[in-house]
């Protein structure tokens, strides 16, 4: 396989996490409901500054998606359009990572650990980001063990961030996120 067709096949499964409702269809309000999972997971209250900062976060997050994905500008994304869009778009052009993806990114994690003076976050708290935003739990575990970077076992959002970055910009196989049949 090449590594075109091995991003492309890592997409298409991811594409599955992005439709929380199962349509088919990725839309803004995949975006709303991925944004209340979260909310949810680390007991943030609709109408909370936070939670608006979330919800404002996950448009952002659709509008970049949609204006790279939405190409006959529907208002949905179909799991074709978005495999062709993070293939141009975030595999070839890892700048648009930063652009589309980050400040979501950012966003859920001042949401799960609020310390922003530590600019860390436990293991348990990255299992729990990686479960809310639809990986397996016991895949979750695993992996947020792996990323330990300082003596106290807690683990840079510096680090986090690279990790997502490099999720959606290489061709390096995922584990979080089921594969669907």
């Amino acid at each position: 396989m090449t590594d075109a067709e091995a991003y492309r096949a890592k997409m298409a499964a991811r594409f599955h996490t992005f439709d929380q409702d199962g349509d088919g269809e990725v839309t803004r309000r995949d975006f709303h409901h991925m944004a209340r999972r979260v909310a949810e997971t680390f007991e943030v209250t609709d109408g909370s500054e936070a939670g608006l900062r979330l919800t404002a976060a996950a448009d952002c997050y659709w509008e970049g998606m949609a204006g790279l994905a939405d190409t006959d500008l529907d208002g949905r994304i179909t799991r074709a359009e978005f495999v062709t869009a993070a293939q141009a778009g975030l595999h070839q052009d890892p700048g648009a990572f930063a652009r589309i993806a980050l400040p979501w990114h950012q966003a859920v994690l001042d949401v799960a650990d609020p310390d922003a003076e530590q600019a860390s976050s436990t293991a348990s708290t990255v299992e729990r980001v990686l479960v809310a935003l639809g990986a397996e739990p016991h895949r979750a575990r695993l992996i947020s063990a792996e990323h330990r970077t300082d003596p106290t076992g807690r683990i840079t959002h510096e680090e986090i961030l690279r990790e997502v970055e490099n999720y959606y910009t290489t061709a390096t196989p995922q584990r979080a996120f089921p594969v669907p049949a």
